[in-house]
């Protein structure tokens, strides 16, 4: 099994925040190729051809997010410009909001492969625990994850499934943009519909084993770190340390 399947909840979570909150940080273009070449290291190294399959099928939403930001800012003066036609203007910021943004979507879309929604209940459970010094034991915050990640999986596979057998029902293509938006529009109540009931069946089979409020299934403090969790930490400050004192003096 590969290091980032048996690395804690916790590490994974607090790993991408920090590095999503210190790219806000990054002012040189260095910067974001260090980042790139970690994370392309990660991805072709610790994920496996599915894993890494199931990031980059959601290429479009990696692509298209972030060049309709940077055309929108291509309007507006956000600093220096470093290429200009007409009254069309690109800046520095500009580039590097567009670089941030597939960083940033391929790190959220990396972290949802590699941790289950269980996985994440507990360690947000866990983390809810140390903040409050132990005095938080309950389940309602990972009893509402698992509920949500729930209705997200059933309603892609529902929608899949509504949109498969409305094609078969309607075997004449339409080419009109405007007749497929309304389509997709029509499909989405039934969609819904079903997709709520399923999450409500999953609800309704965790509070009957037990994951409802009061409930202790586990026990936080059982929750260890392990030796590789502290050395991802040391090396995520090293890493944060070095931009700083790198590119701030």
């Amino acid at each position: 099994m590969k290091l980032i399947n048996r690395i804690d909840g916790r590490t994974k979570l607090i790993t991408w925040i920090l590095l999503t909150l210190l790219m806000f940080n990054f002012h040189y273009y260095f910067q974001y190729l260090v980042m790139i070449i970690l994370l392309g290291l990660t991805v072709f190294t610790e994920l496996n051809s599915s894993e890494r399959g199931q990031i980059f099928r959601h290429w479009k939403l990696i692509l298209i997010l972030p060049i309709l930001n940077l055309l929108i800012n291509l309007f507006f003066v956000n600093g220096p410009v470093i290429w200009r036609w007409g009254w069309l203007k690109l800046t520095n910021l500009d580039l590097q909001i567009f670089i941030r943004l597939i960083i940033l979507l391929i790190l959220a879309l990396g972290l949802i492969v590699i941790t289950s929604p269980e996985e994440m209940a507990l360690a947000v459970g866990k983390i809810a625990h140390d903040i409050t010094l132990g005095h938080y034991n309950g389940l309602g915050i990972p009893l509402v994850i698992i509920i949500m990640s729930s209705f997200i999986n059933e309603f892609q596979e529902t929608f899949r499934s509504v949109r498969y057998a409305y094609t078969l029902r309607n075997s004449k293509t339409d080419s009109s943009y405007l007749k497929r938006a309304m389509n997709y529009i029509f499909m989405l109540q039934p969609v819904i519909l079903i997709a709520l009931r399923k999450a409500d069946r999953v609800s309704d089979a965790l509070i009957a084993k037990g994951y409802h409020r009061g409930a202790r299934l586990f026990n936080y403090q059982e929750i260890k770190y392990h030796r590789r969790d502290y050395l991802i930490y040391l090396g995520l400050f090293i890493f944060i340390l070095f931009n700083q004192l790198k590119f701030t003096f």
